[in-house]
Parts: C-alpha cells; structure tokens; sequence
C-alpha cells in the first residue's frame, strides 16, 4: 500500500478508535460491555477484547501495518463504532495472513446480564489453497466468523453462536487492494459518513461515497 494511503487510513481508524473510546467510557447503556475492553477483559477470561492505548501509542505499527504487512502480524483490537440503543460495540483489527496478505476483521460484540453475544466478519484477499471447494474463496470476499487466531491459537469470539456456518456464505467484493478492504470493512461497521474526509484514490471509496438515486448508477 502507499505510505500516503497508509497514513490517511491510520488516521481514520485511529480517530475513530479514539472518539468512541470516550464515548463510551461514559455511556451508561454500555457499562456492561466494559468487560470486552484491554482493562477490564483478563477478570472475565475474554480474549477478544479493544485495546486501551491511544492513537499515539499505535498510530506507527498501525500505519507500518498497512504501508509494509509483515506476514503472521496482527494489530490489537480498535473500538470502531457504537450502538449504545442496542447495546452494541464494534472492534476492528488487522491480521496479516501467513502468505502476506493484508485482511482486516470487525466483530461486532454484545453484554447481557448472564450471557455475552457475538459474530464477526473477516474481509479477505483472494485464498489460494488446494482441495475441494477452494475455487470457492478465490476472490475478494467476506465471510463470517465465529472464531479467530489470537497469537497463533485458535480463540472463539465471546459468545459466538456456534451453528453459524463460517466458510459460507462468501460475499464478493468489488475490491483489488488492502486499501479497498480497509474501507469495505469500515463501511460495513461504521457506515459512510467517516468516510467524507478520507482522502484515497480509490474506486471503491468513490462508489461509497454515492448514497441516494446516485448509489443506483451504473458501475
């Protein structure tokens, strides 16, 4: 990815991250998801859990992340967005996988008095591996998960539904970069409103950006 692209992208995740930290740092309607936060997750044995640092503390592995992926890296959890009427909070990360793609995850996470719920969804670069059915995940798509590599170990989401499928369904994405993942990850989560500022030469962030009779123009 460009270091221009990469900067403007760290910007926007970590301007998000640090405005809904606050936000709900006081929001009455969310304490009980206090426990999916870096503080307070250890007492509760959650390992999927928002980083407490600040976007000075992560802005250079975020941006370093994204201009040169290292494969098998991982970034820490962000707190994207917030529907405390729901009694939602979102988290984003990035993953590098082992062949050095970037992919980004949102996990979307839920407190209730005796039990916590959660599903979540990876957006990925074209897989390449052989066996049947591989055909299947070889383009840009997203897919739900219900578990994740945290470190290397396998670790379920908290309270994850266990029957939902997790290689299907696969939903193409009309992206060709790390970037336009990125957004489309962003934008599934957040919505296209933090995207007016951004600043990328991007295709997709162009059609995002359309909303009304303009989002129903031809590609």
């Amino acid at each position: 990815m460009e270091r221009s692209d990469a900067k403007a992208l760290t910007k926007l995740l970590l301007d998000l991250h640090d405005n809904n930290c606050r936000a709900f740092a006081s929001h009455p309607l969310l304490s009980k998801c206090k426990k999916f936060g870096e503080r307070h997750a250890p007492a509760y044995g959650i390992e999927i859990f928002f980083t407490d640092k600040n976007s000075h503390a992560l802005s250079t592995q975020i941006e370093n992340m994204l201009a040169n992926p290292n494969a098998g890296t991982e970034s820490p959890y962000l707190l994207i967005d917030l529907e405390p009427a729901n009694g939602w909070i979102k988290i984003f990360r990035l993953v590098v996988t082992e062949l050095g793609s970037l992919n980004a995850e949102v996990v979307f996470l839920k407190a209730e008095l005796e039990r916590n719920i959660s599903f979540g969804y990876r957006y990925e670069h074209p897989e390449i591996f052989n066996g049947p059915g591989a055909e299947k995940h070889a383009f840009f798509h997203v897919q739900p998960i219900k578990r994740t590599l945290v470190r290397g170990r396998n670790v379920d989401l908290p309270g994850s539904i266990s029957w939902i499928p997790t290689s299907t369904p696969a939903f193409f994405m009309m992206a060709s970069n790390a970037c336009e993942i990125v957004l489309y990850a962003v934008h599934s989560a957040c919505g296209w409103e933090c995207l007016k500022s951004l600043r990328v030469d991007s295709y997709v962030l162009r059609r995002f950006l359309m909303t009304g009779e303009r989002a129903a123009s031809a590609f």
